[in-house]
C-alpha cells in the first residue's frame, strides 16, 4: 500500500507536520510572523501535492474532470 504511492505518503507526513508547527506557532504568539508564513505556504505546497497525487487505478477509475 506505501510503495505503491511514495508521494502521497510524503506529503501527508509533510502536511501534518507544517500543520502542527503553525497551530503551536501561533498558539505561542510570539514573535515568529516569518515562520507562520512559511510554515503557511508549506501547507499550500504539501496540501496540493497530497491532493493531486494518484496512483495509477485512481488515474484509470476517476472521471474526466477529476
Amino acid at each position: 500500500m506505501f510503495s505503491k504511492n511514495w508521494l502521497r505518503l510524503a506529503s501527508a507526513v509533510g502536511l501534518l507536520i507544517a500543520s502542527v508547527s503553525v497551530v503551536a506557532q501561533s498558539m505561542l504568539r510570539t514573535d515568529w510572523g516569518n515562520q507562520l508564513y512559511f510554515g503557511t505556504s508549506l501547507i499550500a505546497v504539501f496540501g496540493y501535492l497530497f491532493l493531486t497525487s494518484r496512483t495509477k487505478e485512481e488515474e484509470r477509475d476517476s472521471p474526466w474532470w477529476w
